[in-house]
């Protein structure tokens, strides 16, 4: 019972980008902080960011929308509104307006101009998508069913292991799955990822067929004194190479009692797909797609 024109709301949030980060410290396509990302309930953890988590973000986003359309009476423009700028914002300029006897819709209010921003910007992606042919833009169709679906893992599940398990690729399972930190699933849950509904049955059946002793293919280690990296990754046949990559070091070597990463496998990092860290790094540094137009400001421009 929400107006479809939510499920827009992304695009000016994050451009759905999963790993789109604000100054404020906001993060997924919803753009939770962390504070908010708490109280409607999503984890954030050494494994684990809820707020990057596509299904647990978008119920958690409907439920905040939701809360706040009741705070204001029905009005979705203020709920959108006191989505971005935090409802304290909007509550102090309505109670500015009506101190002044003024109006109390959101064209009436004094607020931040990102805010006064916003909202017109979902009205305007709104109505390009209702019309694109009127402005003269061609979209890609998209059917109107499911593309994914949630796939249990009962437990602890190495991430690259449940590509292969699904018959799809790494870069594929992250894509769908942006929430993870590390390499495998939260040993405390969420147990389940988002696949390809054509890939889930398959995974099922693999899943079940697999000795549960091979669901993990690394380990946590605890560096003991007087070890070293190189004796390490001898001992756990990798490379010292690996283990800096994996762990991020940036010193020569490691201390005592420092935790760190043991690949028993390579198989995840073959697509160079690690950590957030490193896919949000990645990201960053890719090549834009489109077209670069370079501008020189002439008088009187704005």
């Amino acid at each position: 019972d929400m107006p479809t024109e939510i499920a827009l709301l992304p695009i000016v949030e994050s451009a759905f980008q999963a790993f789109a980060y604000s100054p404020g410290s906001a993060s997924g396509i919803w753009q939770f902080i962390p504070a908010t990302a708490k109280r409607y309930g999503l984890e954030m953890n050494w494994w684990y960011d809820g707020r990057r988590d596509i299904y647990a973000s978008t119920i958690a986003a409907l439920e905040f929308l939701l809360d706040l359309q009741d705070h204001y009476d029905g009005d979705w423009l203020l709920a959108l509104a006191a989505y971005n700028s935090g409802q304290g914002t909007v509550d102090r300029a309505i109670r500015r307006n009506l101190k002044a006897g003024k109006r109390t819709h959101f064209w009436a209010l004094q607020l931040p101009k990102e805010t006064r921003d916003y909202v017109p910007k979902l009205l305007a992606i709104a109505t390009i998508v209702a019309e694109p042919k009127a402005f003269n833009i061609l979209l890609k169709p998209i059917p109107a069913r499911p593309f994914f679906e949630q796939a249990y893992t009962n437990g602890q599940l190495d991430l690259a292991l449940a590509a292969e398990l699904a018959d799809i690729s790494v870069e594929e399972l992250f894509a769908l799955n942006p929430a993870f930190n590390r390499w495998a699933t939260a040993p405390q849950g969420p147990h389940y990822l988002l696949l390809p509904r054509t890939k889930v049955d398959k995974f099922r059946e693999n899943l079940a067929a697999l000795d549960p002793r091979h669901r993990i293919q690394w380990k946590r280690h605890r560096v003991a004194p007087g070890e070293t990296l190189k004796r390490i990754a001898d001992r756990h046949h990798t490379t010292v190479n690996l283990l800096k990559e994996v762990n991020q070091l940036d010193a020569p070597d490691v201390e005592a009692h420092d935790i760190i990463i043991i690949p028993k496998t390579n198989k995840a990092l073959s697509g160079g797909v690690l950590t957030a860290a490193l896919r949000k790094k990645r990201l960053e540094d890719s090549e834009r797609g489109g077209e670069k137009i370079q501008h020189i400001v002439q008088r009187g421009d704005t």
